[in-house]
């Protein structure tokens, strides 16, 4: 028997696509109906505003999240072996809701650091300088060999974002989310 899809799955869907199409700005009421399949005052009977939408989306998440780790937590094989199955796992989630994912981001931010195009503006005053330093630290053997440019990228994105995550979601102070995260990363860059 085929489940049948409720109403707020249908909008939660619809918030998705519109979101997608357009980022959270452009999702209003109205194309959200549409992307859902519903009346603008189906929403309207239902309490659902954009503020509601966004909760929905957010717990949709949550509730995902939660769901693809367990499997990791519980599952058989080494801690490595379920860290990494993890770590997979949040990818994973993370793509099923990159949309809302992105409107939890200032659009600013993209139009700040990225053309329309999708380039990078400011490259030669983010991430050419954590190049030259990957380089200089496999050319010494301080730093095992990794693929520069794309380190670069994900280095400058891992410390921004998790920093300003660990400083305001989670209110810690900054010498404790700065040496969290940069013995974390590190490591993850030390010759074996």
């Amino acid at each position: 028997m085929a489940q049948v899809e409720t109403t707020e799955e249908r909008v939660i869907e619809g918030a998705r696509r519109a979101i997608a199409a357009g980022g959270w700005q452009s999702a209003t009421l109205t194309r959200i109906a549409q992307e859902a399949g519903v009346s603008r005052t189906t929403l309207h009977r239902r309490g659902l505003g954009r503020d509601e939408i966004f909760a929905l989306l957010a717990r949709a998440y949550e509730d995902e999240f939660r769901t693809a780790l367990w499997p990791a937590v519980t599952g058989r094989g080494t801690g490595a072996q379920r860290l990494e199955a993890m770590l997979v796992a949040v990818c994973e989630v993370t793509e099923n809701h990159l949309s809302f994912l992105v409107a939890l981001d200032e659009e600013s931010d993209r139009e700040f650091f990225h053309e329309s195009d999708g380039e990078v503006r400011s490259r030669e005053g983010y991430i050419d300088p954590i190049e030259r330093l990957l380089a200089d630290g496999i050319a010494d053997g301080s730093v095992r060999p990794v693929e520069v440019e794309e380190t670069a990228t994900v280095l400058v994105n891992v410390i921004d974002r998790t920093y300003r995550h660990l400083r305001r979601a989670y209110a810690w102070d900054a010498a404790r989310a700065r040496a969290v995260l940069i013995d974390l990363v590190l490591r993850g860059l030390l010759p074996t």
